[in-house]
């Protein structure tokens, strides 16, 4: 397969700053693909690394009060009320015997409870604890605080148009993929 090489004296429209910002990565493949658009090769990029880097710091401020993602998700289901294992296991898209090793872990932390589904005699009800909504609390708190914190750099505008932007792009990327 012979690929074309993008013509050097041509930027792809791209002006020498924007050129300069480029990802490293957008670059070398600029070079070699020229169908590839920088923008947006430039937006999934940047989309794809905030993202990770926010889910890494949120698994961060989970640890430091004891939590693992997989654990607050949980807990957060169980803090609109309680639930069966089949519920929880279809909401957080898990296997069940995935579902029943976190639920043991957390109800021997005495974050979640068992008992009798009144509707079921052979189904279990999961209730979040005291204690696991004191958990659940201690982290809202840390991470609340720690996003704004990240998030210091951008005015109060800056954050409006960023959250309109991002909108936009959840609503076009739901509709082209049929969500």
């Amino acid at each position: 397969m012979v690929r074309a090489k993008r013509d050097p004296g041509s930027r792809g429209g791209l002006t020498p700053d924007d050129e300069a910002r480029l990802d490293p990565h957008v670059r070398l493949a600029l070079a070699t693909w020229p169908q590839i658009d920088p923008a947006v090769e430039g937006i999934v990029t940047r989309v794809a690394k905030a993202s990770r880097l926010l889910d890494a710091e949120m698994r961060t401020s989970l640890a430091r009060v004891g939590l693992t993602k997989e654990e607050f998700k949980l807990l957060m289901e169980l803090h609109a009320g309680p639930q069966t294992h089949g519920a929880l296991s279809r909401h957080l898209e898990v296997s069940t015997g995935a579902m029943t090793n976190r639920l043991d872990k957390l109800e021997r932390a005495g974050l979640v409870s068992r008992s009798q589904d009144p509707n079921d005699r052979r189904g279990v009800m999961l209730t979040l604890t005291p204690s696991g909504a004191e958990r659940l609390d201690a982290y809202i708190d840390r991470g609340a605080r720690r996003e704004r914190q990240l998030l210091e750099g951008l005015s109060a505008g800056d954050k409006r148009q960023l959250n309109e932007l991002l909108t936009k792009l959840v609503d076009s990327l739901d509709a082209e993929l049929d969500r």
